[in-house]
C-alpha cells in the first residue's frame, strides 16, 4: 500500500524514497498496482490467469511426480508438492483482489519466460542438477523474489518456488526434453 504525504505548497509525493533502477518485473508490478486503482476489467484479468492456472490444453497431463519423474527430478518431490500447494492456496485465497491475480500473471509469465530461455535449454543440454538447481536460484528464484517482495512482503523464494512447481504441475514447464 502506497505511503502518500501532501506538503503546505500542496505538493504532493507517493512512494518509497528508494532510488534505484528497477528490473523489467519490477515496473510492471509497479504498473500493475497503478493502473488497477482504475481498472474494473476483473473479468479480464481471470482469463489471463486462467491460462495459467489450469492445465495446458496442449500437453498431456501427467501432475507434478510424473514430470519431476520424467526430469530425474523425483528428489524435488516432497518439497514440490509441499510448495505448489501452498501458492495454489495463496491463489484461491486472492482470486477476488484484482491486483493479486495481475501480479500474479506478470510474476508467472515471467517465470515461464525464463524457464524455457534460460533453463531448460541447459537441462536439454545435459546439464546436472546441481548446475540446474542453481541456476534456477540465480535466473529465476531471486530475481523474481526481489521483484515481488517490493509489492508484497509476505512473498518468500518459497512461494516463488511454489510458483514454479504450480506451473509444472499444470504442464507449463518440463523438465525433461519433452511433457
Amino acid at each position: 500500500m502506497d505511503v502518500g504525504a501532501q506538503y503546505q505548497d500542496k505538493a504532493y509525493h507517493t512512494g518509497d524514497n528508494h532510488f534505484v533502477t528497477l528490473t523489467s518485473l519490477e515496473k510492471a508490478i509497479d504498473q500493475v498496482k497503478r493502473a488497477c486503482r482504475e481498472d474494473e476489467r476483473l473479468i479480464d484479468i481471470l482469463e489471463d490467469l486462467a491460462d495459467y492456472i489450469t492445465d495446458n490444453p496442449d500437453r498431456e497431463i501427467i501432475g507434478l511426480e510424473k514430470k519431476l519423474e520424467k526430469g530425474n527430478r523425483l528428489d524435488l518431490f516432497s518439497r514440490a508438492t509441499f510448495l505448489k500447494n501452498k501458492f495454489a492456496r495463496r491463489v484461491a485465497k486472492n482470486q477476488m483482489s484484482k491486483v493479486e491475480q495481475h501480479v500474479y500473471i506478470q510474476i508467472l509469465s515471467a517465470i515461464n519466460t525464463t524457464w524455457y530461455q534460460s533453463i531448460h535449454p541447459k537441462i536439454i543440454s545435459g546439464a546436472n542438477n546441481h548446475e540446474i538447481d542453481l541456476l534456477i536460484l540465480e535466473e529465476l528464484i531471486k530475481p523474481v523474489h526481489q521483484a515481488i517482495v517490493r509489492f508484497d512482503y509476505t512473498i518468500t523464494t518459497e512461494i516463488v518456488s511454489g510458483m514454479l512447481y504450480f506451473l509444472t504441475g499444470k504442464c507449463h514447464l518440463i523438465w525433461s526434453t519433452e511433457c
